[in-house]
């Protein structure tokens, strides 16, 4: 047996309400009269509408209406009729909207012939409709004319008939004025909502069915409920002009019908079928173009979002990276830097002393000139003029070397900012002193390239607010890029390097000489640009529009991850809201321009 299928109405989608109308459709297949398909109808609505984290129903109260003329209407329901309507004269033209199914958690709730008060409500006129607020309000936003449901215009009806209504629906039904019984009905079972939807037949007559949910509904889900009329349309069209009752004792007095009468209905009837099935192929194409659309912008969003999250990734991975060397930097200048400030400061005493010891022993000589002759063998052996002399060199060259040691101690904490975060303000040479400072053995000459010239061109640059740890890996990025294209470039064989590397052949080092230009300025006293050039072998037009895309690298396997310029982009374009472009053609270098505000809020 196959497995009826159930759906949250929280959660429905374009599927499960093409779902929902295939069933319906089939539900007029094995029923014998209006009201066996209507029972049908409601029944899958009731049984079939669940809150699938409880498993109980959606609907407290789900009903099936219809209008019949007085004459169609079973005796017991004329009586009724007669009742509500007191003495007034009863015409068999009377339009009565017709309890024909219902459903609901009370026993009594599942049998029209239990309803006290909506078995069947006469609707004399446009004045009595209106005095049923939750039936005006109904036939309202479904589109409906209460004229036309009274008194249907044969002239009018079959554009009527054909027409795709709309859906009423009032989501609190608590706070509605159009919703009766809220003591008795509406609190104690929990109605959080009221859905209705339905349509005109080709007799004239109007069908709709009326849902009292527990649920609150998505505007998705409550237009979705359009195209479902069709479906229940179709399951019921065929007993429109035939039985409506299951009670086979019904009894209608009907004009006598000529045959091309009964064919006229028929071709309407046909004319109807084929009306609903172009409007729900309609439906189908316009929720197939909707879902379409939906489904092209979430592809967009989602193609967006995977590619922030890619940048995110990236930038996270780099930052993390660049935060573990800028602590390891600033520890190891912390290190170094204590036993050098030792050095340092002392070796000027150390100068000082010994300049008072050779004072001292110029002394002796000068006043005791015939020392013993072991004196005089030490002093011939160690050459004391020569130490004399070349001691004080000694202790210059000495300090020089502290104080290169202090300047790189310097310039490793200044590059050891990669790991701040906030904006500040900072001197952009300083920066970029302090990046080819880490990078100088890399400019050196090797026995395989020549020495890299860095020829710097600064201009009067203020301080200006930035994240200065962020703009350090930017320089350090595009320096390192230019470093490897110009060894590349310049690669020479052995013999060459000793050549371009010897002080005697100056004519071939200017031929063949790398060289790292990089230069400042400041624009419309707003913009700070700095350029960065290099006389290496250039890109190519595709190469180029490509450096900034991550992962995108032109070195080998395992010496680059081309994150690096994709990384730069980030930090000088979203982060500093600034720009950065690449200018660069086969055999005449590449030069980068970052132009960033001297401000960044």
């Amino acid at each position: 047996m196959k497995k009826i299928k159930k759906y949250d109405l929280r959660k429905m989608t374009l599927r499960n309400m093409s779902e929902c109308g295939l069933a319906l459709r089939q539900l007029g297949n094995n029923a014998n009269s209006m009201e066996d398909v209507s029972n049908h109808i409601i029944e899958y609505f009731y049984n079939n509408l669940v809150d699938q984290k409880s498993g109980d129903g959606s609907c407290a109260l789900i009903r099936f209406f219809k209008t019949n003329s007085y004459e169609e209407l079973e005796p017991a329901l004329q009586k009724y009729v007669c009742k509500i309507l007191d003495n007034d004269v009863v015409t068999n033209s009377l339009k009565c909207l017709t309890l024909m199914a219902t459903a609901g958690e009370l026993p009594e709730w599942n049998s029209r012939y239990e309803s006290v008060g909506h078995q069947v409500i006469p609707l004399g006129s446009k004045e009595a409709i209106a005095q049923i607020p939750m039936i005006s309000q109904l036939l309202y936003q479904l589109g409906l004319n209460a004229d036309t449901i009274v008194k249907p215009d044969a002239h009018l009806l079959t554009d009527l008939e054909q027409k795709l209504y709309n859906v009423f629906y009032v989501s609190n039904a608590l706070e509605s004025p159009y919703i009766p019984a809220k003591e008795s009905f509406i609190i104690p079972f929990n109605v959080k909502s009221v859905l209705g939807f339905g349509g005109l037949l080709p007799s004239g007559n109007m069908f709709a069915v009326i849902m009292f949910l527990k649920v609150v509904l998505p505007k998705m889900t409550v237009d979705l409920f359009r195209p479902l009329s069709l479906s229940v349309k179709t399951a019921i069209l065929p007993f429109d002009d035939g039985k409506i009752f299951r009670d086979t004792t019904q009894v209608i007095y009907h004009t006598e019908v000529t045959t091309n009468e009964n064919q006229d209905k028929t071709i309407q009837r046909l004319n109807s079928q084929i009306a609903v099935l172009t409007q729900l192929l309609d439906v189908s194409e316009q929720s197939t173009i909707n879902q379409s659309d939906k489904l092209e912008r979430a592809i967009a969003y989602l193609e967006e979002t995977l590619e922030r999250l890619k940048k995110t990734q990236i930038q996270l991975i780099q930052n993390e990276k660049m935060s573990s060397l800028g602590q390891m930097v600033a520890g190891i200048a912390h290190e170094i830097n204590n036993p050098i400030n030792f050095i340092y400061g002392n070796l000027i005493y150390t100068a000082e002393y010994t300049q008072y010891l050779l004072n001292l022993i110029q002394l002796y000589q000068k006043y005791f000139p015939d020392s013993p002759s072991e004196i005089l063998e030490i002093i011939e052996s160690i050459d004391l003029d020569f130490i004399t002399s070349d001691l004080t060199k000694t202790f210059k060259s000495m300090q020089a070397g502290t104080q290169r040691i202090q300047d790189i101690v310097i310039g490793l904490r200044n590059f050891s900012r990669l790991d701040e975060s906030d904006l500040k303000q900072a001197d952009i040479h300083e920066g970029i002193d302090s990046t080819l400072m880490i990078l100088e053995h890399r400019l050196k000459a090797t026995d395989k390239y020549p020495e890299i010239q860095v020829i710097k061109e600064y201009g009067e640059l203020p301080k200006i607010i930035c994240y200065p740890g962020q703009l350090n890996q930017v320089f350090m990025n595009i320096l390192t890029n230019a470093i490897y294209a110009l060894q590349e470039s310049y690669q020479f064989s052995a013999m060459d390097c000793e050549l371009a590397n010897s002080t005697k052949n100056l004519t071939f080092m200017a031929a063949n000489y790398p060289t790292i230009g990089i230069s400042t300025q400041v624009i419309d006293k707003k913009w700070v640009v700095i350029a960065i050039y290099d006389n290496a072998s250039g890109m190519t037009k595709e190469v180029s529009s490509k450096i900034f895309d991550p992962f995108f690298t032109t070195k080998p396997v395992g010496t680059g991850t081309g994150l690096g310029l994709a990384i730069s982009y980030q930090i000088v374009v979203n982060k500093h809201r600034g720009q950065i472009t690449c200018n660069s053609a086969p055999g005449q270098g590449a030069e980068f321009l970052i132009k960033i505000p001297m401000r960044v809020d």
